[in-house]
């Protein structure tokens, strides 16, 4: 386990106490990096009526929950969107109550054991959706993986530093075990992926094989099918410039 290459990512949380209580979490569990996608109300005025927006607010309240943890969160970036947020990353496991196709569904147990293997090899995260509402299938095509804590039936909802804790002492457990080596190559970071499917898109729109009310649904096909292939960032490179090449010679034709 290289806890300096797992990312922590809380998107867009509303709680300034949730985020508090993440920051002290991850501080008990020997984790040092946090990251926070903003949300939208961020961006506006505080609702304490200072001279602030509600982003510092919240933070400035979220500081006052973690206590000795507040380290954390002055050194954690703050996003406008995931795709920024997981830009330098090999692999990241969202965590959702629901099954996504096409995602292997891990347990918690699972989910540090991978994350251990990976990140000798690259730097990996682990995101938490907001509050209310989770990850949508959207925020989840980003992820490699999708991890659900096991819960009674009857009461299936935790809370985000409840949900937190539990990832963090099973990553804290993986952490002094022996593992299996990673795959050989650097893993391929998400930008250069998320940038292969930018010219992809634009390739196989011009050549009419996508459908242009729906075109993600055919690329959310190839995503998986280029994720359960593990390519290294040099095989993705070299992907993107292929596409590029066909994106030049559609536009001279």
């Amino acid at each position: 386990m290289r806890p300096d290459q797992v990312t922590i990512v809380l998107h867009r949380p509303s709680s300034a106490e949730n985020i508090g209580a993440v920051a002290r979490v991850l501080a008990n569990f020997g984790l040092a990096r946090l990251a926070l996608v903003a949300p939208p109300s961020w961006t506006g005025p505080s609702r304490s009526g200072e001279r602030m927006t509600g982003g510092e607010d919240v933070l400035r309240r979220a500081r006052k929950t973690a206590r000795k943890a507040s380290g954390l969160l002055e050194a954690a970036p703050v996003h406008g969107s995931l795709r920024e947020a997981l830009a330098g990353a090999t692999w990241a496991c969202g965590t959702s109550s629901r099954a996504v196709e096409g995602r292997p569904r891990l347990s918690p147990r699972e989910l540090a054991a991978e994350v251990a293997r990976r990140s000798a090899a690259g730097p990996v995260a682990v995101v938490f959706g907001e509050e209310r509402r989770g990850l949508s299938d959207a925020e989840l095509r980003h992820c490699q993986a999708v991890c659900a804590i096991p819960t009674d039936a009857g009461y299936d909802s935790m809370n985000l530093a409840q949900a937190a804790a539990v990832i963090g002492y099973e990553l804290a457990l993986a952490g002094g075990a022996a593992v299996a080596p990673a795959p050989g190559g650097e893993p391929a970071r998400l930008a250069t992926v998320e940038a292969l499917f930018e010219r992809l898109g634009a390739v196989l729109s011009a050549a009419g094989y996508l459908n242009p009310q729906n075109p993600e649904q055919v690329l959310a096909e190839w995503r998986r099918v280029l994720a359960r292939a593990e390519p290294t960032q040099r095989e993705v490179e070299l992907l993107v410039a292929g596409a590029r090449a066909l994106e030049r010679a559609l536009r001279l034709r």
